[in-house]
């Protein structure tokens, strides 16, 4: 057994940019790999913007811890606030609107090889980030 407090997860985030919009970026702590490396857990930290992301090989599921994200599919939009828990699967894309400064569980699985690399790309071009007096992080 093993406690992840809420300082670990938030004093160990680094940027997560997003190719789909170059404007727009995220924080993220990838904070466990299962021993076989297929599921990923990560805390995550969004400002109000946008992004598209595919899902390509793999599932996510998020809890919401604060704020609202506004999902839109070819074929539904969906709004998560606090305290909801959303399912992407593998081959959808999806348009994330952050409504709202947002925090969030992120469960990845099977993480895959593409979303390995991935993330050891994020981790080995980290730039830590600090909160801001708005409790927003900066990098």
């Amino acid at each position: 057994m093993k406690l992840i407090g809420r300082d670990s997860l938030a004093n160990n985030m680094i940027d997560h940019p997003y190719e789909s919009n170059p404007d727009y970026s995220a924080n993220i702590n990838f904070f466990h790999f299962s021993k076989d490396k297929k599921l990923v857990v990560a805390y995550w930290e969004a400002p109000k913007g946008w992004f598209i992301w595919e899902y390509d090989g793999f599932y996510e599921i998020d809890y919401i811890i604060e704020g609202e994200i506004e999902l839109v599919s070819e074929d539904k939009t969906i709004i998560v606030k606090k305290g909801d828990c959303f399912l992407t699967e593998d081959g959808e894309k999806i348009k994330f609107k952050i409504k709202k400064f947002t925090k969030a569980l992120i469960l990845v699985y099977p993480a895959n090889e593409i979303i390995m690399r991935d993330i050891k790309k994020l981790i080995s071009g980290r730039k830590n980030c600090s909160p801001n007096r708005n409790h927003h992080r900066e990098c």
